[in-house]
């Protein structure tokens, strides 16, 4: 079981990835976010001392860490939500299948 979740893992890493390079390559809006980034952390580098500097900086990290955490979980249950709604929609057409075999055998059995 713990090889399948290592499996599922780089999956997910591999689809997260995919559309975030996406998004940054495409994105003008997330273009001009980089730069407004940039922008402010230059500034912020400009007033705060070196041991301020490596306190954000290690913040930054953490915060980081949380939202990948956070989009992680997400990927996870859209995947399991994606693969509940196939589930569900494979078995809705083996039932109208049947439905419609019997209708059939029933058609064929009054008019033979």
């Amino acid at each position: 079981m713990e090889e399948l979740e290592d499996v599922f893992n780089q999956f997910k890493a591999l689809r997260m990835e995919s559309p975030g390079n996406v998004v940054s390559y495409s994105s003008e809006e997330y273009k001009r976010l980089i730069q407004e980034s940039d922008r402010l952390f230059t500034e912020l580098c400009e007033y705060m001392r070196p041991e301020g500097m490596a306190v954000f900086l290690d913040y930054c990290n953490v915060s980081t860490l949380l939202q990948y955490m956070t989009e992680s979980a997400m990927y996870e249950q859209g995947f399991i939500d994606g693969c509940s709604m196939l589930n569900f929609i494979f078995h809705q057409s083996k039932i109208h299948k049947s439905e419609d075999i019997l209708a059939h055998q029933n058609d064929n059995a009054k008019n033979g």
